[in-house]
């Protein structure tokens, strides 16, 4: 599939965008409206952990994101408003290896759900009727709709930045000297933890307080990041390409 024409190639404008967008932890943006449901937000006890210090916990979060294999990643990004849109809240789910060789994305912004599978070298887009048809015609939809395509090697590296070893880079580097020294004892799903916030109030790191420091939640009240959940650490199932069947190539017109 060349994707030779500018037509062809704008059809992966928006996925292009919505990935390398998922790396921007935090940025000058409006706040984000979308707030993580009540049910989902973890219950913070607020009482000082002791013998385990805000730079301690962090440093210990950087050596166990960096031996992982795999976690998978979910949750919500908000694009905060501005004077020529409305507020756009993307829903992802991000799972594979750290090295970004075999993962899969999940994201829908409420208009189109579309897939990123990384397997094999290569990098395939699904998505479905709505995305097709907003983002190329219903003749393309007619034909790709359910159906994975090749994405070109330029385009698949511009979708690089979605993959989970890059956003937990974005989060340490983001938070890296911008910690409180406040520690706070909590839960997350029922699972002992410590939530870190950094300086300004408007990021908050919970990491499991079982001596591993393992990422559980990352929330943003500012920015594109709205909240994020980290779990299956090391045991994220690798993916399979797709069947030749099930791949399809986009109607040049």
């Amino acid at each position: 599939m060349g994707f030779a024409t500018h037509r062809r190639a704008s059809y992966l404008a928006v996925a292009i965008a919505v990935a390398v967008g998922l790396s921007a932890c935090s940025s000058s943006t409006p706040a984000s409206t979308t707030k993580p449901s009540a049910a989902s937000t973890p219950s913070a006890q607020v009482t000082s952990a002791t013998g385990n210090s805000a730079p301690a916990l962090f440093e210990q979060l950087q050596k166990s994101g960096a031996s992982a294999r795999s976690v998978r990643i979910k949750g919500t990004v908000t694009n905060g408003a501005t004077a020529a849109s409305k507020a756009v809240t993307v829903q992802i789910d991000i799972a594979g290896d750290l090295a970004g060789k075999n993962n899969t994305a999940l994201i829908n912004d409420g208009t189109g759900a579309m897939e990123l599978l990384t397997v094999g070298g290569k990098t395939y887009l699904k998505a479905d009727t709505a995305y097709w048809t907003k983002n190329g015609s219903a003749a393309i939809a007619k034909v790709a709709a359910g159906k994975y395509i090749v994405v070109p090697p330029t385009s698949a590296a511009a979708m690089s930045d979605s993959t989970a070893g890059k956003l937990l880079s974005q989060i340490y580097s983001s938070a890296s000297g911008q910690l409180s020294t406040k520690v706070v004892k909590t839960e997350v799903n029922g699972v002992p933890a410590y939530l870190l916030t950094t300086k300004s109030n408007d990021t908050k790191l919970y990491v499991t307080a079982d001596g591993q420091a393992r990422l559980l939640r990352v929330q943003g009240s500012k920015g594109q990041l709205s909240a994020w959940d980290f779990s299956e650490w090391n045991a994220v199932p690798l993916v399979s390409a797709p069947a030749p069947t099930n791949v399809t190539t986009i109607p040049t017109r």
